[in-house]
């Protein structure tokens, strides 16, 4: 699963924090242990005919025995964007996982319900006393999977109806795994999750421990999972005090002088005019890069002694450039502030976004550029961790990142994982999103063998034919930079 996240302008990004890669020896040794266990595997309980009922109501805030945390700084930030008026874009986490072959449902039932014990914020609502938002645990919470039978030409319909329910922070759930049977061995499973207890690392986390917990419920052995050194609450108390000291106003201090003069970037948009009011319906365009240009790409990230991230930057704003005549160009990247290996298999939102500013005017080498995005990055990326909603309140001009933000730039590596596991074949199967929450976000997405050029869009700014043109280009001009890194970045 690769999460889509429709975030608030000028919240942080969940589906869009980089992935961390499963080394080969990892996917060895649980192929190993998979087929240990299969051979003791007992044969899939029939699936339900109607979905479950839930034991209980859904919202935990009432259990008795429950804990409270004060919520994150991320929290109330999205908390008060979303009192303030989020319009209709949800800022919701969607995945999706095709399953072909004979699949336990009662098992993943349970599998499901074993992450959901396992997780706080599975189990987590928000609520506010006085000035105070609190995020509250509950101690259990019935939380079953919904089956649904569905033609699989009905799937755009199904996620559309799902991301148009509204989520009540403070009833929850606020994470849903409904399974999509489109035959009796072949099935969708479909995440949501709300962003606010959730980025793109938790999906991971999710898929990983869901799937370790079906081969335990399938096999009746434990479940192969790491323990959990820390819990949210504790780290967002942690996060608090350092924001509210001294490395908060360092930070705030670095961004006020690195967005002294900032403008948005001008967008290469063939419709409506961009001081309109605009609609939240949106686009998708996914084209695979050229063999020839990933092996070349590649190539060029070692010889410069950098990543493709730095290199998938330079050539969009290298675009945006070319495109429209501006020089100065500031594009919204999404980080993860996971910076400790204790979170790292936490479900929770540790995203937030930074502004990668770059200077093009002189017309730099696509060599000097790619040296002045790389150490700049550098710089931002250390200066990542004041959620945007406070970072706000230091810049001079009001509404500054906000502005900003209307254009992101991510590239992330594909998460490697087996394409077959307890007996059935898995493959990504990602749901339409029908929103976004800025007119042009580009993707770039890559593994050891390929990568994929992911452009979401909103329609009512660009048409399909004129993203598909930005995305040839953006690969020529990967093509350009790649074979001759000391021509002039803009021509």
């Amino acid at each position: 699963m690769n999460p889509t996240t429709p975030t608030a302008p000028g919240k942080a990004s969940g589906p869009a924090t980089p992935a961390s890669p499963v080394s080969r020896d990892d996917l060895e040794a649980r192929r190993r242990l998979e087929a240990a266990l299969l051979a003791r595997r007992r044969p899939p309980a029939p699936a339900p005919p109607t979905p479950p009922a839930p034991a209980g109501p859904a919202g935990p805030a009432a259990a008795s025995g429950e804990t409270r945390f004060r919520a994150s700084l991320a929290q109330e930030g999205m908390w008060e964007s979303l009192r303030g008026g989020f319009g209709s874009t949800p800022p919701l986490l969607l995945g999706a996982l095709r399953l072909r072959g004979p699949l336990d449902v009662p098992a993943l039932d349970a599998a499901w319900q074993d992450v959901v014990d396992r997780h706080d914020q599975l189990r987590g609502t928000l609520h506010r006393t006085g000035d105070r938002l609190d995020l509250v645990i509950a101690p259990a919470l019935r939380l079953p999977v919904t089956v649904t039978a569905l033609d699989h030409a009905d799937y755009d319909r199904f996620t559309r109806e799902q991301v148009d329910r509204p989520v009540d922070l403070a009833e929850g759930p606020l994470a849903r795994l409904h399974l999509l049977r489109l035959a009796d061995d072949d099935h969708l499973a479909f995440l949501l999750m709300h962003h606010i207890i959730g980025d793109g690392r938790s999906v991971e986390v999710l898929v990983r421990d869901l799937s370790a917990c079906y081969l335990a419920r399938t096999t009746g052995t434990p479940a192969a999972l790491p323990g959990l050194p820390v819990r949210y609450g504790d780290h967002a108390a942690h996060h608090r005090a350092r924001m509210t000291g001294p490395r908060g106003a360092e930070v705030a201090r670095y961004w006020r002088e690195r967005l002294d003069g900032a403008e948005p970037a001008v967008l290469p948009t063939d419709r409506r005019p961009e001081s309109e009011p605009g609609s939240p319906l949106g686009g998708f365009l996914e084209k695979e890069l050229p063999a020839d240009v990933f092996d070349a790409l590649r190539e060029l990230a070692r010889r410069a002694r950098t990543t493709f991230h730095t290199l998938g930057l330079v050539a969009f704003q290298t675009l945006l450039a070319r495109e429209s005549g501006q020089r100065d160009i500031s594009v919204r990247v999404p980080v993860s502030y996971r910076d400790g290996t204790e979170v790292r298999d936490l479900i929770a939102d540790f995203s937030n976004d930074v502004v990668a500013r770059t200077d093009l005017s002189g017309n730099p080498a696509f060599g000097e550029l790619i040296a002045q995005v790389h150490e700049r990055s550098a710089r931002d990326f250390a200066h990542h961790d004041l959620p945007a909603h406070l970072l706000e309140d230091h810049l001079p001009v009001p509404g500054l990142l906000d502005r900003l933000f209307h254009v992101q730039f991510t590239a992330e590596r594909d998460l490697e994982a087996p394409v077959r596991f307890a007996g059935l074949t898995l493959e990504q199967e990602m749901p339409a999103d029908p929103y976004v929450s800025r007119p042009l976000s580009l993707r770039l997405r890559h593994d050891d063998r390929h990568a994929r050029v992911l452009v979401t869009y909103a329609l009512d700014r660009f048409s399909p034919e004129r993203i598909a043109r930005l995305a040839d280009t953006y690969t020529e001009l990967i093509r350009e930079m790649a074979a001759h890194p000391e021509h002039p970045a803009l021509g």
